[in-house]
């Protein structure tokens, strides 16, 4: 699935700055929490790896199949309500080894709502199967 809504600067490999606009009927809502819906971290953490793969992936020749594959020093501010908008900044930090780290942020308005460094690792390194699941 698709999270970010738009991406309104890249600096294809190096930085991304992405928008997701949290409606009241977002899916992931209806059980975080009832009564009181929030926007949760783990989502936050998705929007980030999504920009920094479609950042990547702007690359010339560049692929967008990274994974995440890391998360460190991860903080949540506030939270974040359906009606805001929040916008996601990811921003290269470094390359180690097949891993491409990433400092993120996300903010509402200009209020910092969480930040934390993840690294991403191509799909294809990743010791992925893609044979399809059995049942």
């Amino acid at each position: 699935f698709v999270f970010i809504d738009r991406v309104i600067e890249c600096e294809p490999g190096e930085r991304i700055v992405a928008l997701k606009a949290l409606a009241f009927n977002e899916e992931f809502l209806r059980d975080h929490f009832p009564g009181m819906p929030v926007l949760p971290g783990a989502m936050i953490l998705e929007g980030l790896v999504q920009a920094a793969r479609h950042c990547l992936g702007a690359r010339p020749g560049g692929d967008d199949r990274w994974i995440l594959s890391e998360v460190a020093q991860m903080r949540f501010n506030r939270l974040v309500v359906p009606g805001e908008v929040v916008r996601l900044e990811a921003e290269k930090d470094r390359e180690e080894g097949d891993a491409v780290w990433f400092r993120g942020r996300a903010y509402v308005g200009e209020e910092g709502v969480g930040r934390l460094r993840f690294a991403v690792r191509p799909h294809a390194l990743a010791g992925v199967d893609e044979a399809p699941a059995r049942a």
